[in-house]
């Protein structure tokens, strides 16, 4: 585990890495799919590979530093070290990077502004990858918070998942850039809103992405432990999880039974539980 402290004011964000061979993961074999998953996204952020997988949709954005004296990422050391990234270009000048976190199916989506000359001038040597969010457009979106601003998935049915965020979380739809319904060759995506935390969910469908031995619609069915979760059973996949601290679970507690969706409960100590739920598809 490691943490993150990218915004001043806002608290760390905490990172855990689990390999747990023993949880039951049901049909579905993890291991295999972040071998499959990883050639995908290496071979997008590498030069004349296939630009693009629906894996990348999987990952947190940050706005790049400088924050409290620091950055999110030093991006010289980055580029040093060879670290598997992709960055795309808006006239000519970069303006996001993605990088793969090595071993996992998630990728880290970096804003990037407030750039010192030394980390602009490097940038300037790579190639610039045109975006490749097709049919986005400008929109107004609601204030967001420095550093760690969101967490974005690969969703079948993204109106499925923000529905859920909406229902459970009180969260609120906002505006997308994307088409909606989803439009073909177009990117498709859901957005909510955590107003009290200023801090969204972004849920993408990018079917125009797909290569022909992949299937988005599969994947999430087969990674889904929602089954499981009906059982009383902890599935593999729910280690890909978003942690939210809140005061009391009681309210969630209700609204999933309300909605007759299934939750598990559990004790970390004399103090403390957790609640596990799944955001559907």
């Amino acid at each position: 585990a490691v943490k993150l402290i990218v915004a001043e004011g806002n608290p760390p964000q905490t990172l855990i890495f689990i390999n747990d061979q023993f949880a039951y993961g049901g049909m579905w074999n993890a291991t295999q799919t972040v071998v499959t998953a990883a050639a995908l996204i290496l071979d997008a952020f590498s030069p004349g590979g296939s630009i693009y997988t629906p894996w990348v949709d999987n990952h947190d954005g940050y706005h790049y530093g400088p924050f409290d004296g620091g950055s999110v990422m030093n991006i010289s050391a980055a580029l040093d070290g060879d670290v598997p990234m992709e960055i795309y270009g808006v006239d000519s000048l970069p303006n996001e990077m993605r990088t793969y976190v090595p071993g996992t199916l998630w990728t880290v989506d970096i804003h990037l502004h407030n750039l010192s000359s030394e980390t602009s001038r490097q940038l300037d040597t790579l190639d610039l990858v045109p975006d490749p969010d097709y049919c986005r457009e400008s929109v107004l979106s609601p204030p967001i918070r420095p550093g760690w601003w969101k967490a974005t998935y690969m969703a079948a049915r993204p109106e499925v998942a923000a529905q859920f965020m909406v229902d459970i979380f009180g969260a609120q739809h906002i505006e997308s850039p994307y088409p909606w319904p989803p439009r073909q060759n177009c990117t498709a995506a859901k957005w909510v809103d955590l107003p009290q935390l200023q801090f969204e969910l972004h849920f993408v469908l990018s079917l125009e992405w797909q290569p022909a031995n992949f299937s988005i619609q599969e994947q999430v069915q087969e990674m889904s432990g929602y089954r499981a979760l009906e059982s009383g059973i902890f599935h593999v996949s729910m280690y890909n999880s978003l942690v939210l601290f809140v005061d009391s679970l009681d309210l969630y507690i209700l609204r999933l039974k309300a909605r007759s969706l299934p939750y598990m409960l559990m004790v970390v100590d004399s103090q403390q539980y957790a609640l596990f739920m799944i955001i559907p598809e």
